[in-house]
């Protein structure tokens, strides 16, 4: 078993990368302030329930461990592999202010849209580390 086997690590990561594909649009948009004309632009949200069911739905498929149900009536898994790559990047919707030069990036959103993506990749780090550390202690303890 490989640390690719497990749904929140992976999941983890796939937030981790969607948050630095996020960082670099969010720092494109702030570096294009004062550019004439520039609209900002965003990526898609991350859907988590895609991202658990694209993340849980190799384990049957490769023949080795897979889910098991002991009653009929339980939910087997299911759903298709919605592989994810980088999110790609898209313009925002309607900007209500823009300035004559016809720039629509307000600064104070996309700065306000930073921190929210800095706190949301801290948190992937930490459920990250502490998946980490629980595996390291459960060596530890065998």
């Amino acid at each position: 078993m490989t640390t690719q086997d497990l749904t929140v690590l992976n999941a983890a990561i796939e937030k981790m990368h969607w948050g630095e594909a996020r960082q670099k649009v969010l720092s494109k948009n702030i570096a294009n302030a004062d550019t004439p004309g520039y609209a900002p632009s965003d990526i898609k949200p991350l859907d988590f329930k895609e991202l658990l069911k694209s993340s849980s739905s190799a384990l049957p498929s490769t023949g080795g461990v897979g889910l098991a149900t002991t009653n009929p009536m339980h939910m087997s898994l299911g759903g298709g592999s919605a592989s994810s790559g980088v999110p790609a990047a898209k313009k925002e919707k309607n900007p209500y202010e823009t300035s004559p030069s016809g720039n629509a990036v307000i600064l104070e959103e996309q700065l306000l849209k930073m921190n929210q993506n800095y706190t949301d990749h801290h948190l992937s780090t930490v459920i990250y580390q502490k998946n980490i550390d629980m595996l390291k202690d459960s060596l530890k303890s065998q």
